[in-house]
């Protein structure tokens, strides 16, 4: 917010007037205390000094009230701001907590695909081992995936691209040893 937007809201100008009015009565306020009544003096100018002062305590009383019931409306503002804030912070834990456990999911299957390349690789000198446990391999592989794409729709259904392409580049590699598991048999 600029500054002239500040120095233009009813707050700021109620302040102002609030202390024009302060300022005025003060300087008329001691141009009256500082006149010798005792003295010979102008009837008229201080009639008019007592009107001008009662004028200031009564600008002072209606901006006092001003400024009051504009602080209440902003405070009313604040608090509807608060709320809607508060909902959103709500909506924004519900969202983190959401991926947090989207990421955790990404992360147990992230160790499983690694584990499970860790076991094809021991496959990989021993042909014949690699074609009895082909099957199970197989059905490993196919629910490692299942799983991986179910976690890709999650994410994409949460509009998590982030983690819904890190997932597909996981599906990628996944497929991608299944071919060369099936270019080695």
């Amino acid at each position: 917010m600029s500054n002239k937007d500040k120095r233009e809201s009813p707050i700021v100008k109620a302040v102002l007037a609030l202390d024009n009015y302060l300022s005025e009565l003060e300087r008329v306020g001691t141009k009256i205390n500082s006149t010798d009544l005792t003295a010979d003096f102008d009837i008229d100018y201080i009639q008019k000094l007592m009107a001008r002062f009662a004028e200031c305590g009564q600008g002072i009383a209606e901006e006092v009230t001003n400024l009051s019931k504009h602080l209440q409306e902003a405070q009313t503002k604040a608090d509807a701001m608060a709320q809607q804030v508060g909902r959103q912070a709500d909506l924004f834990n519900v969202r983190r907590n959401e991926q947090n456990e989207k990421l955790e999911q990404f992360r147990v299957l992230g160790e499983r695909v690694r584990d499970f390349n860790t076991e094809i690789s021991r496959f990989r000198d021993d042909p014949t081992q690699l074609k009895a446990k082909l099957p199970a391999v197989e059905a490993q592989l196919a629910d490692l995936v299942q799983e991986l794409e179910s976690l890709r729709q999650a994410a994409r259904e949460s509009k998590m691209r982030p983690l819904e392409k890190s997932v597909e580049s996981l599906v990628q590699s996944l497929q991608a040893a299944r071919k060369k598991l099936r270019d080695a048999m």
